[in-house]
């Protein structure tokens, strides 16, 4: 494993991605040409996509004009499909293959990527994908399928096709809402452990972005790059720390041409001798969704336990904040504003701008089309044990 700190954060222009690298060493394909489409990973965004990245099984020799990378949009209530570009053909090797895409692609968020592997012998390999227990599906086709009918393909299930387009080689696949090394209330002091694992036989590069509580993403955000090997495993015992850094933030998980990794953080009240007492993190797959809904639960004792509450706001986000009882009627109703790629945690009084919190309740925190996250962190002010809810309702 290789670590590198850096001060120099990622560009903070809008990111789009299309499919992913998502997967594990269980290796799906044929050698056979056709073309396979992800039908389960639009692009993120408008926008315009520039690099592509396709995994690539059983080469036993390096080929030349063996794939093109295509992009077909399918509309959400539509049963047809059409190409609207192509790029390539390109050079495969075993491993993730890299590639411009020359000139680059505009896509929409109903816009796909899809994989054609060209006539060729069979030493020349095949791109692949897996199965998961996460919900997806590809289309499998002819040779040189175009576009048309859905029912002219095949559709499989549950499987990920590993090939992703975006804006640059360094996408975020994920996000640690809540990272701290850093002193709490009540004689606390708070660090994060992370655990980072390839699943994949490819080696893994990376970089963790931290951005610090109370301000906006920028250029200079703390970074630290990282290298696994395959099936090898990171392990940092504060990662804040590792970063040169103190205090809160929220963490981004890039990664450059690699698959993504399993991570895994755990937030943790370092009592010295005494021991430790805390909660494990996942961290939270980058992807918007339609209705973005956070519930956040209230304590029922407020005198003992103590509730602050953090966002973090992917893109630029207007958000609405109910306030609901223990019986189920809403108390108030307030309206928060946050810039892009901003993180805040904040007590719970303040995160509703002073308005009664009813015990046993439960505050609502939703958008639409927005990609945010908003956790209650509630802490028991005699032990300083504490226990974190991510929102992903």
């Amino acid at each position: 494993m290789v670590c590198v700190l850096s001060l120099a954060g990622t560009a903070l222009s809008q990111e789009v991605r299309i499919g992913g690298l998502e997967g594990n060493n269980a290796v799906f394909g044929s050698a056979a040409a056709g073309t396979v489409i992800d039908w389960s990973r639009p692009a993120s965004a408008t926008g315009t996509v520039h690099t592509a990245s396709v995994g690539w099984a059983d080469a036993s020799t390096p080929c030349d004009n063996i794939f093109y990378v295509r992009f077909y949009g399918i509309p959400g209530n539509a049963m047809l499909t059409v190409m609207t570009a192509e790029r390539g053909p390109f050079r495969a090797v075993t491993g993730i293959n890299t590639v411009a895409l020359d000139p680059p692609v505009n896509v929409t968020t109903e816009t796909y990527i899809g994989i054609r592997r060209a006539e060729g012998p069979e030493s020349c390999g095949r791109p692949f994908g897996t199965f998961t227990r996460t919900p997806g599906r590809a289309l499998f086709a002819a040779e040189n399928f175009t576009g048309g009918s859905l029912a002219e393909v095949t559709p499989v299930r549950n499987y990920t096709l590993q090939a992703q387009a975006s804006t640059s080689a360094s996408v975020r696949v994920a996000t640690l809402p809540a990272v701290a090394s850093a002193p709490g209330g009540f004689g606390a002091f708070f660090r994060t452990a992370l655990t980072l694992s390839n699943p994949s036989t490819f080696e893994l590069r990376g970089k963790l972005v931290m951005r610090l509580n109370g301000q906006a993403g920028s250029d200079t955000d703390p970074s630290l790059d990282f290298v696994i090997p395959a099936n090898g495993t990171l392990n940092y015992a504060d990662v804040v720390e590792a970063m040169g850094q103190s205090g809160l933030g929220s963490l981004d998980i890039l990664t450059t041409a690699s698959p993504t990794p399993i991570a895994s953080a755990r937030v943790f009240n370092d009592a010295g001798t005494a021991g430790t007492s805390g909660f494990y993190e996942e961290a939270v797959p980058a992807g918007s969704t339609y209705l973005n809904n956070a519930v956040i639960f209230i304590p029922e004792d407020l005198i003992n336990f103590r509730l602050n509450i953090g966002i973090r706001a992917i893109s630029a986000s207007t958000v609405t904040v109910e306030i609901v009882d223990a019986a189920g009627t809403r108390q108030s109703v307030l309206f928060k504003d946050y810039p892009a790629d901003y993180f805040e945690q904040v007590g719970s009084a303040a995160f509703v701008n002073g308005a009664t919190l009813p015990p046993g309740g439960k505050i609502v925190v939703y958008a639409f089309q927005k990609e945010f996250m908003v956790y209650g962190a509630v802490t028991d002010n005699r032990t300083n044990d504490p226990s974190m809810r991510i929102g992903l309702d």
